[in-house]
């Protein structure tokens, strides 16, 4: 009777000890949606944030086309030397934009993160390729463009229902991620050699 009793009481005291964890980490039963109601959520989503990137380009055009006289913008003559085309992309280029990236692997990538730096002697070679073809036929691979958006809260207690609260966080694949990487370390020296950048 005694064991019982003892034992009665940890149990006893287990389960303070877990109700106390939830009260404090705000512990809620998890909310699960059906197929339809996913859809629905997904389409809204989409549909506020493709509304607010299409308000954000209207007011643009309109507070351009209130400008009169065209001396809003200053003109100055361009100074310094030309970026007309991209130099050729090479593999040491590859390689050190390669070792940067974080290991974090995109949903859409085909090939892990890990497994192109793991062997970047099979891989350098291809994404070089690729990227002296799109800089010098000027176009970017059009299944590179997609992303996961992913909405994000844009911070806790706010009403979760409501898109507006949300920011979306878009997740290119890798090799998307690797040819911006490579089109900036040409473009961005140029821009800070050239006496038209202001550090402002």
């Amino acid at each position: 009777d005694a064991i019982r009793g003892k034992l009665a009481e940890v149990e006893e005291d287990a389960r303070a000890t877990w109700r106390a964890a939830q009260k404090l980490l705000h512990s809620k039963p998890p909310v699960y949606q059906n197929d339809a109601e996913c859809a629905s959520l997904s389409l809204a989503f989409s549909q506020f944030f493709v509304d607010k990137i299409n308000r954000i380009r209207d007011s643009i055009t309109t507070a351009l086309q209130s400008f009169t006289g065209g001396h809003h913008f200053v003109t100055r003559s361009f100074v310094g030397q030309e970026l007309s085309v991209f130099s050729p992309v090479t593999d040491g280029d590859v390689r050190r934009v390669l070792s940067k990236m974080p290991s974090k692997p995109s949903p859409l990538d085909a090939v892990p993160v890990t497994l192109l730096k793991s062997f970047a002697d099979v891989f350098v070679p291809i994404i070089v390729r690729l990227a002296n073809l799109s800089f010098t036929e000027g176009h970017f691979p059009a299944r590179y463009k997609k992303a996961q958006v992913m909405p994000l809260l844009k911070k806790l207690g706010l009403d979760s229902s409501l898109p507006s609260n949300y920011r979306p966080i878009s997740n290119l694949c890798t090799i998307s991620k690797v040819l911006e990487r490579l089109v900036l370390i040409q473009l961005r020296p140029h821009l800070l050699s050239s006496a038209n950048f202001s550090e402002y």
